[in-house]
């Protein structure tokens, strides 16, 4: 085995890649590239192996590079490490990878996904405008059907909630 084989068989190994397709990939037998990566501590399923490499990687090269350019980073000798070389990067960054947040719709009660913000109520304006300025008219409406035995097709959710409530308004 020459010094460029093994190369190889770390640099597919820390991909992921099985004993069998390293063995395939590179001329050598299943045995002798299994022994190579005990030696060496490269043994274990390539999948963790590929997990465990890509935390690595990140944790060296988050504080080196720019997350969004690339760009070298000069860290300073105090207070918290820099990610981004610049404000403006850090924001275009941060509009491609807005973390999400799920919630339940204050007015129909269905499950929704806001991104970026945390403080969401509904999961659309209608929902919004029913809410804020329906409230007599769907009281009224679920009412009437209630009255005249019909099937309520929606019930919102603060009627729910007050309908099932032990205490008085």
């Amino acid at each position: 085995m020459n010094d460029e084989q093994r190369q190889k068989i770390k640099a597919m190994r820390l991909q992921g890649f099985g004993y069998k397709r390293i063995s395939d990939a590179i001329g050598l037998t299943r045995d002798s590239v299994r022994g190579y990566c005990r030696k060496n501590g490269l043994d274990g399923y390539g999948k963790e192996l590929a997990k465990e490499n890509k935390k690595v990687i990140e944790e060296e090269f988050l504080f080196i590079l720019c997350c969004n350019c690339g760009a070298p980073l000069e860290q300073n000798k105090l207070g918290r490490k820099r990610k981004y070389c610049s404000m403006e990067c850090k924001r275009e960054w941060e509009k491609g990878h807005r973390k999400s947040y799920i919630f339940h719709c204050e007015y129909c009660g269905k499950e929704f996904k806001s991104l970026g913000t945390k403080k969401r109520k509904y999961c659309n304006q209608e929902c919004y405008t029913k809410d804020r300025f329906w409230r007599e008219e769907d009281a009224k409406e679920v009412a009437m059907k209630i009255l005249e035995f019909k099937k309520v097709n929606h019930l919102p959710k603060w009627l729910k909630d007050l309908l099932i409530s032990n205490t008085e308004v």
